[in-house]
């Protein structure tokens, strides 16, 4: 019987209503997703690469105000790619070269050994991390630079047995371990053996050892029985493969922290050099050193020791708990015990203490601590200074050196200029503690051709003088006494220079002979407690800020490290690292959300009669105090403003009524990334570690410069870079991303990055402010310090990006100091930064997009002197109308003008002009979200309607059944 034309019988019951489950499931997804990306949009568009909004240009008016220096994107790609060549060009660093080892024959038959060979170290995790899909590896560097490179012990690590050994390190948010996992000597095969004689120029050992944000380097022994920084059984074995089987052996540090190294000072490792990370292109560099096509003029930037765990930080530096406070992110302290003695500041004062016999040998023996002094580095040829001089100037003292190339090759070197302060009795009165010497000045040589000569000077202002006098006179001061001056190929021996003036020798207990002719001394008669008390930039009293700060407020008994007594000063952990605090400390963890409120009631949203309708175009060339800001920032409604300070995470807000362009703003200091937040990158670059072993500043303006290109072309205006904390521990997680245990190196080098990259219309937001020295517990941890410590080492290179620099931005830390976050701490965001050094711009916090970081309130921050919250979430930090107060609301005036003055000074002012206007578009992601929503409704009304037509039909035939069966 045909069934054609027979009615298909309705879904069952159960069926039809699961349909409707499913698609009220569905659209109330769909009503979620819209919630999260009204809340999220901007960091949506960031992501995808969208803008929202766009210019509309008057005709005739300039308005290209930052200009890129190339024609076309190949050109500015090979250039920055170049840039990266050049950082690891000049620094990597000559450790060690026996007999000459290096550099190699450019055609040299080698085996490059280790796992590293194949994965080596580019950059760091996390902000500092760069795209290593286009980065150029090791191997084919050496490959181009002539080398011909064993094939089987290459394979042997990717596809043979080596393949399943790789070094681990956590990522961006702590996750994951640290290991070395080197390949076992037992795992090379006897075919991977043989090949060894047929590529026996030398043996290039790789060693790697990376870090990340979010986690410091574990301190303790990992599973292979040694610590991380050290070389464990698998990588000595290598070395020793290595060394019985070839006559030469080089080792490559591929490295982000000091190492113990001791195992490399054996005669079997003919040459060591330290190579740092490599960013995308810099693996050319470091093929170029080792055929010498480049001769190495890298010079550490920390202190290699012995045992690394000789630092005096490493007595408090770890995880410790604050045992009576509860609240969230207010239960961890660090405390800076060690003061100013960090890196070779204690190394080396504390060795000139034994040589001027104030300390027993027995208990100091600088030999057994360090083997390779800050500043250290070797060169392929050699250098001879002479005709050393001191001139006194009217703000200083300029020296000079003659520096001359008396080698075989052509090369570069590196004149560091190192002070010594008097260390007298009303220094120990009064608890100011004084090194030995300390780097006040450096310059790199131009390239020297054998024979060459050139006259280096160096100047110092008489401001490297002066000290903080927390107790005494609660200021600046200049001491009275002697100050030496000696110029030294590292610190080591500068201070040997310093020494031998004092007509000590070898037999005093000098390691060497020191040159008293590359050293000088000025006597200063009087103590100075009236010049530096008063800013150079404001002229505003300059008194203790950070009083709150100092462990010795919170505890009487408390005593930091102190070369008047080495041994009775000796650190332990705090508390064992469980600190029972005082009340008064636990209270102050509390937010404070008082405001000052203004004389007058804030005028919003109104133009001022005075100036007429005002743009930020305007005010493109307008210095910060002019009253003109004033008047176009009240032009901004409570909103516009609200939005403007409260929602500035990887992009700002655009503001209409002051035509304020929105910016796009990214990670990281490698260079500008995607890794965080999507979008696309720019060039990956060595890490700002290997940036300052060049101890080049032009190269480091360069460098800024290059980052203000991608800037340009990638449209991202504000860079979450340069970081410039201080490698208070050898095992800083993020030492990649940081300079140096040096301050002034630090502040040098960052200080020529700043203003390289503000050259290109850049905002820097350098980070991250302050104290934020170490990972772990960098959420709310209370660091505390004394105010000598936290002013002359950890604020000094923040200090100098601002004063040398030109910083229109920073980027608040999430830790506390003392009791406050640092964005609450208006101390530091106020009364220093903006009072004494005379910064103008905003400050931006760290991540603040989740409600776990309530601790880094907005009206605490606003009162402190916190401009932008590095917010992505749109309802985030919102205050009710009753907490929106006159005194939140001038707050708010002042942060938008802050932020309206760095980002009118920007390239995010390309295509503006004063007759120009911006204009809201709708990006394409939202576009795609509006047809999911249109498709997503209709299919709904459309599967609903049929469902429910499908249980009419059914109850219609069920019906129809019980009618039929009755009538039978």
């Amino acid at each position: 019987m045909s069934r054609k034309g027979k009615a298909r019988r309705p879904l069952p019951y159960i069926a039809s209503a699961a349909i409707i489950l499913i698609v009220i499931l569905v659209s109330v997804a769909t009503i979620i997703g819209n919630v999260y990306a009204s809340k999220y949009s901007d960091l949506i568009s960031v992501y995808f690469n969208q803008k929202t909004s766009k210019v509309v240009s008057a005709d005739n008016e300039t308005t290209e105000h930052f200009k890129s220096d190339y024609a076309s994107d190949k050109e500015r790609q090979k250039a920055l790619g170049k840039m990266g060549t050049d950082i690891l060009r000049e620094g990597v660093t000559l450790l060690k070269n026996n007999d000459s080892a290096l550099p190699l024959s450019k055609n040299a038959k080698i085996s490059v050994f280790g796992q590293d060979s194949v994965d080596p170290v580019y950059g760091g995790g996390g902000a500092g991390s760069i795209d290593t899909s286009k980065a150029k590896s090791l191997l084919s560097a050496f490959k181009d630079a002539g080398f011909d490179v064993n094939p089987t012990l290459t394979d042997f690590y990717t596809k043979g047995a080596g393949k399943d050994y790789r070094k681990t390190s956590t990522d961006a948010y702590g996750k994951g371990e640290f290991a070395v996992n080197e390949v076992p000597v037992s795992k090379y095969t006897d075919d991977v053996k043989k090949s060894f004689s047929e590529y026996d120029d030398a043996a290039v050992v790789i060693i790697g050892r990376s870090g990340s944000e979010s986690q410091d380097l574990p301190t303790g022994k990992l599973a292979s029985g040694y610590t991380y920084l050290q070389l464990d059984d698998n990588e000595r074995a290598m070395l020793k493969m290595a060394s019985g089987n070839f006559d030469k052996v080089v080792v490559l540090l591929n490295t982000q922290n000091p190492m113990e190294l001791k195992d490399l000072e054996d005669d079997s490792v003919d040459a060591v050099l330290w190579i740092g990370s490599l960013g995308q292109t810099g693996a050319t560099g470091v093929a170029e050193a080792l055929n010498g096509t480049v001769n190495p003029s890298g010079h550490l930037t920390d202190t290699y020791a012995y045992d690394l765990k000789s630092a005096p930080s490493s007595a408090n530096f770890g995880s410790y708990t604050i045992v009576n406070s509860s609240q969230p992110f207010s239960t961890s302290y660090m405390a800076y015990s060690e003061g100013i003695y960090v890196g070779y500041r204690y190394y080396e004062t504390r060795y000139e203490d034994v040589v001027l016999g104030n300390e027993d040998k027995a208990n100091y023996d600088y030999a057994e601590q360090v083997e390779y002094p800050f500043g250290y580095g070797l060169s392929y040829t050699d250098f001879e200074w002479s005709n050393y001089a001191m001139k006194k100037t009217a703000d200083g003292y300029d020296m000079s050196v003659k520096v001359t190339n008396t080698g075989k090759t052509d090369g570069k070197d590196v004149v560091q200029l190192y002070m010594q302060s008097p260390y007298t009795d009303y220094d120990r009165r009064n608890g100011i503690e004084k090194v030995s010497n300390e780097l006040v000045g450096f310059a790199k040589t131009k390239l020297l051709k054998t024979g060459e000569s050139e006259t280096v000077t160096i100047h110092v202002d008489k401001e490297s003088l002066k000290t903080y006098d927390a107790k005494g006179e609660g200021t600046y001061i200049v001491d009275a006494g002697d100050y030496y001056f000696a110029v030294g190929t590292d610190a080591h021996d500068a201070l040997n220079n310093i020494l031998a003036v004092k007509g000590k020798t070898t037999s005093d207990g000098m390691t060497s002979r020191g040159d008293a002719s590359l050293a000088s001394k000025d006597t200063i008669r009087t103590q100075d407690d009236k010049t530096y008390a008063e800013s150079a930039e404001t002229g505003k009293k300059i008194s203790n800020q950070f009083q709150d700060v100092d462990l010795a407020t919170y505890d009487g008994s408390f005593k930091y490290l102190s070369r008047s007594d080495w041994n009775g000063t000796w650190l332990a952990t705090y508390k064992d690292g469980k600190w029972t605090a005082p009340q008064e400390f636990v209270d102050a963890l509390a937010v404070d959300t008082k405001q000052t409120e203004p004389e007058q009631v804030p005028t919003t949203g109104k133009e001022d009669s005075s100036f007429g309708k005002l743009n930020a175009s305007m005010l493109m060339d307008t210095d910060y105090d002019d009253e003109t800001w004033a008047a176009l920032i009240q032009q901004m409604s409570v909103k516009e403003l609200d939005e403007l300070v409260r929602i500035g995470g990887y992009a700002t807000k655009s503001v209409n009524s002051t035509q304020l362009p929105a910016t796009t703003d990214k990670d990281g200091p490698a260079g500008i990334s995607s890794t965080l937040v999507g979008g696309e990158s720019g060039m990956g670059y060595p890490g700002e570690l290997v940036i300052a072993s060049t101890w080049n500043t032009d190269l480091a303006e360069a460098f800024g410069k290059a980052i203000g290109e991608d800037s340009i072309a990638l449209k991202v205006a504000v860079w979450y870079g340069p970081a410039c904390n201080i490698h208070r521990n050898p095992y800083g997680g993020r030492a990649f991303e940081y300079f140096s245990e040096d301050s002034f190196l630090s502040g040098a080098m960052c200080a020529k990055v700043v203003s390289g990259a503000r050259s290109k219309g850049v905002v820097p937001t350098v980070k991250h402010f302050a104290l934020n020295d170490q990972e772990t517990n960098r959420m709310g941890g209370a660091i505390l310090a004394n105010e000598q410590t936290v002013r002359q080492l950890y604020l000094k290179p923040f200090e100098m990006s601002v004063r040398d620099g030109g910083a229109t931005a920073m980027m608040a830390s999430m830790n506390r100091i003392g009791t406050r976050w640092t964005g609450g701490h208006k101390g530091l965001l106020t009364n220093t930064l903006r009072g004494e050094w005379g910064f103008n711009g905003f400050v931006v916090t760290d991540q603040a997009s989740y409600s776990v970081f309530a601790y880094e309130d907005m009206r605490e921050g606003l009162e402190a002197g916190t401009d932008l919250w590095l917010n992505t979430d749109a309802s985030l930090w919102k205050l009710d109308k009753a907490d929106m107060t006159d005194g939140v609301i001038s707050n708010m005036q002042r942060a938008a003008h802050n932020i309206s003055y760095a980002i009118s000074h920007s390239n995010a002012m390309n295509g503006l002009s004063a007759n120009s206007k911006i204009v809201n578009v709708t990006p394409l992601w939202r576009w795609g979200v509006y047809a999911l929503d249109a498709l997503v409704a209709i299919g709904s009304v459309a599967t609903i309607v049929f469902s429910v037509m499908q249980i009419i039909r059914r109850r219609q035939m069920a019906t129809a059944t019980v009618t039929v069966e009755s009538s039978q």
